[in-house]
């Protein structure tokens, strides 16, 4: 294909004579359906145009899946940003929807073509320049689009002015037909927002100052949902960006439930097991009385120490009850402990124990999936960043991940930069009712060890007061996981 046939912004501008001088440098080549043309990591050495065909733009999420970022078609051109920062390619691109042709011009060669003919070099990166303004513009309008749940926009009389597309498939407007809603109040039409979110509009407005609430509401179906907003200034009104915690919120109540549950579990084994003592103790003392040569004969007696032996089993046997209902019990299923991480804190970010906190993440790529109980290694992970938040009020959460071969296990290593412990407390911190909180129950530490224990995994510590506190999970991986 005569490359001057094509439509090409990297060239506009250019008279015939040029354009063909650049296409010299060029080695035409061609792709399978499918088949990669750069991937994702590579060396950044040379730039494509493609001639025919489409090419799909992917990057790899956390759990190893592709996601497309877009698709480019004749004329577009990908690979121009490595040109100039001499990074490694940020995405995988490759042919799709069949054969696709790319004009290839390698670095060393448009290197001495642009010390060749250095207007040229100025005109092709004015045009690299506005292409790559287009896309961040395509960027911004998706990052606009998808960065909260709902985005509204409405003037100083509360008047509707529009909407992202993701406002139309959510609960704000209750289903109502959306493009009957433009130009109507925002509290007629969504009257669920009440008047504490109308009062915060109105501030925002009068003040020029920006402001974040909370909202709960039930919805046409009567679920409860749970939104946070926030309320911007937007030429004579304002704008709303509506973020649903709805998922986090019912997250968090389960995993409140079931350390509720762990942590009277907890109680119910302790009770059982000291219980158990006292009536060892009982009935030790019983049958020595049954035993005494003194006591046999007396018909009244005997039956008194054999209605106290009966009852004293049967509050063994409810004591021994008490222990095995204290069990905690997994579901496991095989799932990614980095999706798991990133999906908690997600979820528990929004939250205002954690708003002065910042996450930092170093997961491995390398992991293979674990037999676990997702809900119960949350509840762990949860345990371990409430406390960090709460010792230090504010800064940095690291977590780490690694798969270590040659023990065939995956670390999870959590890492504040809080008080740190003394010696005295991290040699007390998993024991049962022990606590340094004055709210604390002392339970928390000492449910998420048996945890980590009955996932057959360990759980150890290190702090130092002054620098902060690491806490180490490790999990085995079983060998149909690999």
């Amino acid at each position: 294909m005569d490359p001057n046939d094509i439509q090409i912004a990297l060239l506009d501008g250019l008279p015939l004579e040029d354009r063909k001088l650049f296409f010299d440098l060029a080695t035409t080549r061609s792709f399978e359906d499918l088949q990669p043309i750069v991937n994702e990591g590579d060396a950044g050495d040379a730039l494509y145009v493609i001639a025919s065909g489409t090419v799909r733009v992917e990057k790899t999420t956390l759990d190893q899946q592709q996601e497309v970022l877009t698709s480019l078609g004749d004329g577009e051109c990908f690979g121009e940003l490595s040109l100039v920062d001499q990074e490694p390619r940020s995405a995988t691109v490759r042919a799709f929807g069949g054969v696709a042709e790319v004009y290839e011009f390698s670095q060393g060669a448009l290197d001495e073509f642009f010390d060749a003919h250095p207007n040229l070099h100025r005109k092709i990166l004015q045009n690299v320049a506005k292409i790559t303004a287009q896309r961040v513009r395509r960027l911004d309008e998706t990052l606009v689009q998808s960065l909260y749940d709902s985005i509204l926009w409405l003037d100083s009389n509360f008047v509707l002015g529009g909407w992202n597309k993701l406002t139309e498939r959510r609960t704000i407007f209750d289903n109502a037909p959306t493009e009957d809603l433009i130009g109507c109040d925002l509290f007629d039409v969504a009257p669920q927002l009440g008047g504490g979110v109308r009062q915060t509009v109105m501030q925002v407005i009068a003040s020029g100052e920006m402001a974040t609430m909370a909202l709960e509401y039930a919805d046409a179906n009567g679920a409860m949902a749970y939104f946070e907003i926030t309320i911007a200034p937007h030429l004579d009104g304002a704008v709303l960006g509506f973020r649903d915690i709805t998922d986090s919120k019912i997250l968090e109540s389960r995993l409140i439930q079931a350390e509720k549950l762990a942590m009277a579990g907890q109680m119910s084994a302790e009770i059982g097991h000291e219980l158990k003592n006292y009536l060892t103790v009982l009935m030790g003392h019983a049958e020595l009385m049954q035993m005494n040569p003194k006591l046999k004969g007396d018909a009244r007696i005997e039956r008194s120490l054999g209605a106290i032996t009966e009852q004293l089993s049967k509050m063994e046997q409810f004591a021994s009850g008490l222990m095995d209902l204290a069990m905690l019990r997994s579901k496991t299923e095989a799932a990614h402990i980095n999706l798991l991480i990133e999906k908690l804190i997600l979820f528990i970010q929004g939250q205002s124990r954690f708003h002065k906190v910042e996450f930092e993440r170093d997961l491995g790529t390398d992991l293979p999936l674990l037999d676990i109980d997702p809900g119960q290694i949350q509840q762990v992970l949860i345990n371990l960043y409430a406390n960090a938040a709460d010792a230090m009020g504010e800064g940095q959460i690291e977590t780490t991940t690694r798969f270590n071969k040659d023990e065939n296990r995956v670390s999870v290593v959590v890492v504040d930069h809080g008080p740190g412990m003394s010696e005295e407390v991290v040699m007390r911190i998993f024991d049962s009712g022990f606590t340094t909180k004055n709210t604390g129950h002392g339970f928390g530490l000492a449910i998420c060890a048996r945890i980590i224990e009955n996932h057959g995994g360990t759980i150890d510590v290190i702090s130092e007061v002054g620098v902060g506190t690491t806490f180490m999970l490790t999990f085995p991986v079983k060998a149909a996981d690999l």
